[in-house]
């Protein structure tokens, strides 16, 4: 279109150029959005509930949507964070969101978790931009811990008995008694 500048990309493969699958074209006041605004986070034992604003720039277009990053990390060390895997469930899903909020279930108790809500448009795989994301780091509180198993009678008298039990699969935080 004449007055419109345009940005080409093209991929290569060993030196040669894919100009059938790999070129793209888009305007060139398009671009990726700028991060999530307003970032907050309810948690409880089990559960992150997040929600946040739109981003303040959407690159010019109106196809934003979301995919939240979740990760579990290590007692104050980010190095430590691993990506969460499939045991944890996403409501009403975890990529393309439409709306600015999501619960998230099934995550361990007295764990450290680390969030990141990026938003995404049309032309967001072809120019990634980490300023897209932003995150929040959360502790789930303590919960109950797990029943235990395996309870045997070890020292039986008239007057007394001596129980033993393996230790629960979940301690879910500290055990104090």
């Amino acid at each position: 279109m004449a007055g419109i500048f345009y940005f080409i990309l093209f991929s290569f493969l060993f030196g040669i150029c894919d100009a059938v699958t790999g070129s793209r074209v888009y305007p060139a006041n398009e671009g990726p959005p700028s991060a999530p605004l307003n970032l907050i986070s309810n948690v409880n034992e089990t559960s992150v509930n997040l929600e946040w604003s739109s981003p303040q720039n959407t690159g010019g277009r109106q196809d934003i949507s979301y995919n939240v990053v979740c990760k579990k990390c290590g007692a104050g060390d980010p190095s430590k964070c691993r990506p969460c895997g499939s045991g944890v469930h996403y409501t009403p899903q975890q990529n393309g969101l439409k709306t600015t909020r999501v619960s998230i279930t099934d995550l361990l108790a007295h764990t450290n978790y680390t969030f990141e809500i990026w938003a995404v448009n049309g032309v967001s795989k072809y120019n990634p931009s980490p300023d897209q994301s932003v995150s929040v780091t959360v502790t789930t509180n303590q919960a109950a811990p797990s029943s235990i198993a395996l309870v045997q009678a070890k020292e039986v008298t008239r007057y007394s008995v001596a129980l033993a039990w393996l230790e629960p699969d979940r301690p879910n935080g500290v055990i104090l008694e």
